[in-house]
């Protein structure tokens, strides 16, 4: 059974406040009385009313006055309907200005006014299901964004996994893998950041940069871990190990232009690189960053073959193939960041593993302190 409408009837006479409760009452409200304004204010802050009738003439404060409070106090969306013996257009107006809804002169007529009652109700009771399906939406909306969330952190935690197993899977075929694959990528990141790469790009770069030598799962093992230099067919099988990278990280979506830097990371600024050929700016900005940092962890860290060279060794390599091996203006990019920030990034690099990286790109967090 529908909740009967519960109709605030106020006005100094008993007998015009009867009369309206016998006519509404067999229509099935429930009519609550008042004979004052400052009674009338009680109730309303009190009781839930559907509608007002409220007499403009009161002991007391008036019925404008009332109505003004109800609006800015009490509840700005209840039907208020003034009744008086004023006729003037301004007393109507003025009760218009005051936020009522609707005015009856009286003597009003009793059809006339049962009918703007149940106008005025049914008009309540669309607002009342407008907001109350506005709540119920905002609380599925709420629910759906925790699903999705939810949803979205194990997706991030499902491709964590997946870069963790990869990255896993060669550090078990070739020692310490990870530990460049890392350094690598904070070179490489460090290089967009300045350049002014940021956001989602950011971090497919770094998952790029992570996974740049993933094809090598699929190179041989005395090809891979032989300690002295490599026969020009070793060198043939080696190179193979970019397309089998690709083959790999082609269908990781998550990856976006990520899988372009493993596709690129061999590939030279004029050209002469591997596998595709690519020259200039048709390589993937990430994979020109790349190609510095690769080099740099190369140069700097112990090698079967050879001790690691200084930092300064590495300049001098790096200016040298400016515009052969290298993008000039990734190199100018390279060389606007201070020395010291890349040994920070050296040891900080060591510290972390691949999923703090990536927390610290996704907060935004990941520029190092130059102090």
């Amino acid at each position: 059974m529908a909740n009967r409408h519960k109709i605030l009837v106020v006005d100094d006479e008993p007998l015009n406040t009867k009369l309206v409760e016998i006519h509404l009452s067999v229509l099935g409200y429930d009519i609550v009385i008042s004979h004052n304004g400052e009674d009338a204010l009680q109730k309303v802050s009190s009781d839930k009313i559907d509608l007002i009738l409220l007499d403009v003439m009161l002991p007391g404060i008036s019925g404008f006055e009332v109505c003004r409070h109800i609006r800015e106090k009490h509840n700005k969306t209840v039907p208020i309907i003034l009744l008086t013996t004023l006729t003037e257009i301004q007393s109507k107006v003025a009760g218009f200005e005051w936020g009522a809804d609707d005015y009856l002169t009286k003597p009003f007529n009793k059809d006339e006014l049962i009918a703007r009652i149940r106008a005025h109700l049914r008009i309540k009771n669309m607002m009342d299901e407008i907001e109350e399906l506005n709540k119920t939406l905002e609380e599925k909306v709420i629910q759906r964004t925790q699903t999705i969330e939810k949803m979205n952190q194990e997706l991030s935690d499902s491709y964590h996994l997946t870069m963790d197993s990869l990255i896993g899977a060669l550090d078990v075929r070739e020692h310490e893998t990870s530990r460049h694959s890392l350094r690598v990528a904070f070179y490489t990141v460090e290089m967009a950041r300045t350049w002014g790469i940021e956001g989602q790009e950011l971090e497919e770069i770094a998952m790029g940069a992570l996974l740049h030598d993933v094809g090598k799962i699929g190179i041989a093992d005395d090809i891979l871990l032989k300690p002295g230099k490599l026969t020009d067919e070793e060198w043939v099988q080696m190179r193979k190990h970019v397309e089998m990278g690709w083959k790999i990280v082609k269908a990781i979506e998550f990856m976006g232009q990520g899988r372009e830097l493993v596709h690129s990371h061999h590939e030279r600024f004029d050209g002469r690189g591997y596998p595709r050929g690519l020259k200039g700016e048709d390589i993937y900005i990430g994979a020109r960053f790349f190609a510095i940092a690769d080099t740099l962890d190369a140069m700097t860290n112990d090698r079967p073959y050879r001790k690691a060279l200084s930092f300064e060794v590495f300049l001098k390599e790096l200016k040298k193939c400016s515009g052969a091996q290298f993008d000039p203006k990734a190199v100018e990019n390279f060389l606007s960041v201070p020395r010291d920030v890349w040994f920070q990034i050296a040891q900080r690099a060591d510290l972390v593993d691949f999923n703090k990286l990536i927390t610290a790109i996704q907060q935004e967090r990941f520029k190092v302190s130059n102090s």
